[in-house]
């Protein structure tokens, strides 16, 4: 099953797919809402009123899936997702994960992996939360690296992930921000004994090494073209030909990776919505086949997304 926030949909039952987005980055509210499940409803009913049209312009685009790719500690909102959901159409995947800071690591160096494993796995059994009479389930792990090297307290974050998936299924989103640091991400996962095909490359279009992007594919890793935004048309463009001609389109996912509620306030929410209705006809102007687009957009974030029951 793939998990959203307002219940489990099966594969065929996904849809055209934002792999990776962010409904509104940042809250004072975070970490109660995580750990006591306490929201402040006067901020959620002004986020609903504000991002509702955005996600009504998506479900008018095309665009029946977005999957929420800001961690519980980044400001993930179940109950402003529940709703928007509801009321717009559009299914909305949640997440767990996001390694403690580096201090925590300090003060639980020996156990640190395997408390924010147990966490990990225990948001999954158990759920996020209940709404309504719906248990809201993660349906990916969101971590992060740093933008130079790899750190102590990082790697025990991705081992943490590792050991969350096994148990769950559940695939990790890993947040990496160069090609360098890829590499060493992918050295640790060998040694790990890693399952490749459980493990996406966030940002693998932000520093696009064709060696690293090659090895990567090569693997099984699911690489995130995302940072789709118009000034980047053209480089995305080639990264999907790319693809083609390397025969790894089957493991690209493509999304946006805005603020829906920044964006709403600036602009009102156009550049929500424009890869289906710029990026889309630029690509298919330069020669990519639509229905490679769409299987790319559809049955790839539900092979990535599915966990098996």
């Amino acid at each position: 099953m793939i998990y959203t926030v307002t219940g489990p949909v099966r594969k065929d039952e996904l849809g055209i797919t934002l792999s990776h987005e962010h409904i509104k980055w940042g809250s004072p509210f975070a970490q109660h809402m995580y750990f006591t499940g306490a929201y402040d409803e006067e901020e959620v009913n002004g986020l609903y009123n504000t991002l509702l049209p955005v996600f009504n312009s998506l479900y008018a685009a095309g665009c029946r899936v977005v999957a929420e790719a800001s961690p519980p500690f980044g400001g993930q909102n179940l109950r402003l997702m529940y709703r928007l959901s509801r009321a717009s159409g559009v299914r909305i995947i949640a997440n767990t994960g996001r390694a403690l800071p580096a201090y925590t690591y300090h003060i639980h160096s020996t156990n640190y992996h395997l408390e924010l494993a147990d966490r990990w796995i225990k948001d999954f059994e158990e759920g996020l939360e209940t709404i309504e009479t719906t248990v809201v389930r993660p349906s990916h792990i969101k971590i992060f690296t740093g933008d130079d090297k790899l750190h102590p307290f990082q790697k025990q974050g991705i081992r943490a992930a590792l050991i969350a998936s096994k148990a769950t299924g559940l695939p990790i989103h890993c947040h990496i921000w160069k090609a360098k640091l890829a590499e060493e991400v992918m050295d640790l996962l060998e040694q790990e004994e890693a399952d490749y095909t459980r493990f996406c490359w966030a940002h693998a279009s932000q520093d696009p090494d064709d060696a690293v992007l090659a090895r990567a594919a090569a693997t099984g890793m699911w690489l995130g073209f995302d940072l789709i935004t118009p000034d980047r048309y053209q480089s995305h463009c080639e990264l999907i030909k790319n693809a083609i001609v390397g025969n790894y389109e089957d493991r690209i996912l493509l999304s946006q990776d805005v603020d829906f509620y920044e964006q709403a306030s600036e602009d009102k929410g156009a550049n929500c919505s424009s890869l289906f209705t710029g990026f889309i006809p630029y690509c298919e102007e330069q020669g990519i086949d639509s229905q490679v687009l769409r299987r790319v957009l559809r049955e790839n974030p539900a092979n990535y997304f599915y966990v098996e029951d």
